[in-house]
């Protein structure tokens, strides 16, 4: 099915994002880039602002909702989840054709580091996102204690916040080492943690 250009600029957008930041995204290259004019943005978004913050919702909530909960969806036991998660994410396939690239990090946590402490607007949706995604981990972890197959010594939105937490951290210092072998090496003991502390006791 052939992309609308709605789709287009938003992808388009969250790639610039991505790779460059938001005020180093070039509007006329970007516009270029997605086979378009001002006056065929200006159909769907105000600003480059609108299109950018609409580009990080629709990929930021559409990653959590659809790689993080679609791994939940198929365990019962959430670090089971988590263990699929964590060795899939390096080759995961954010939006359409853009890969995750540990040279550029995390998007979410790229953009937070940017624009979070300048500008509302970006700090509310931001915010919003990492809720979502804490969340998400929370409900799974309570899931999994309330089925047994968690034990129940530990508070699942503190935990949830630590695995947030870890992977970001972890995400950071890839990004400037440009070394998987971190990523792999804290990921592995971000995993045996979490058996520990959620073990049945």
């Amino acid at each position: 099915m052939k992309e609308n250009m709605r789709d287009i600029l938003v992808q388009t957008m969250f790639e610039s994002l991505y790779q460059e930041g938001y005020n180093a995204s070039n509007l006329i290259d970007l516009l270029k880039k997605a086979g378009t004019s001002k006056g065929g943005m200006y159909h769907y978004f105000g600003s480059k602002k609108e299109l950018a913050l609409e580009s990080m919702r629709i990929v930021g909530e559409g990653f959590i909702d659809h790689f993080w909960d679609g791994c939940f969806a198929r365990h019962d036991d959430p670090i089971r989840a988590l263990e699929e998660i964590l060795k899939a994410l390096p080759n995961a396939m954010i939006i359409g054709e853009c890969p995750f690239d540990f040279k550029h990090g995390c998007p979410l946590n790229h953009m937070i580091q940017e624009m979070s402490a300048l500008d509302e607007d970006f700090k509310i949706l931001l915010e919003s996102i990492m809720d979502r995604w804490i969340t998400l981990i929370a409900e799974n972890l309570k899931m999994g204690q309330n089925i047994g197959v968690l034990g129940k010594s530990f508070e699942p939105t503190r935990m949830a916040q630590f695995i947030v937490s870890s992977v970001e951290g972890t995400l950071t210092l890839m990004k400037v080492k440009q070394d998987i072998r971190i990523y792999e090496e804290n990921m592995e003991l971000l995993l045996q943690t979490l058996k520990v502390l959620t073990q049945k006791g």
